[in-house]
């Protein structure tokens, strides 16, 4: 009897770290407010919870993505386009807390140019991105909104 509650508290450790572990993004999220996603490391597990396409004259430059990391519980905005002139905020829509990107890099791999924001809380609330976004070589543009998330 004593070896089996031995086990069963040992059992219960290791299960409680584990928990502490891969569960800790909500108490810790509020932390990666306004932090960049790349550097902090949470853009490792990062997918594109929404995105959406911006068009100019029925023809798509650019895309507008809500990013999401499960493990630090964060969301954050990209947005590439065929031109250099970017915008995309990620909005929440508890607090309307926003963070905006910072400057436009060029993808070679995607042939285009992109930029992200710093990243917001998303432990129990809804966010959004919006973006705008330049035609190269001509005046289009468009802006337009993701879903929640």
């Amino acid at each position: 009897m004593l070896l089996k509650r031995a086990a069963m508290t040992a059992i219960t450790a290791v299960f409680t770290a584990v928990l502490a572990v891969t569960c800790g993004g909500t108490a810790n999220a509020s932390g990666y407010d306004w932090a960049d996603p790349i550097g902090s490391g949470c853009s490792n597990d990062a997918y594109t919870a929404r995105s959406s396409a911006l068009l100019d004259n029925d023809e798509q430059i650019g895309t507008i993505e809500l990013r999401y990391s499960p493990t630090c519980r964060t969301v954050w905005a990209r947005v590439y386009s065929q031109g250099p002139e970017l915008w995309d905020p990620v909005k929440r829509k508890q607090d309307s807390a926003t963070a905006f990107c910072e400057n436009a890099q060029w993808s070679a791999t995607k042939g285009q140019y992109y930029c992200y924001t710093a990243m917001l809380n998303d432990a129990g609330y809804l966010s959004y991105a919006e973006g705008y976004a330049t035609a190269s070589g001509r005046y289009g543009w468009d802006q337009t909104i993701t879903g929640s998330y």
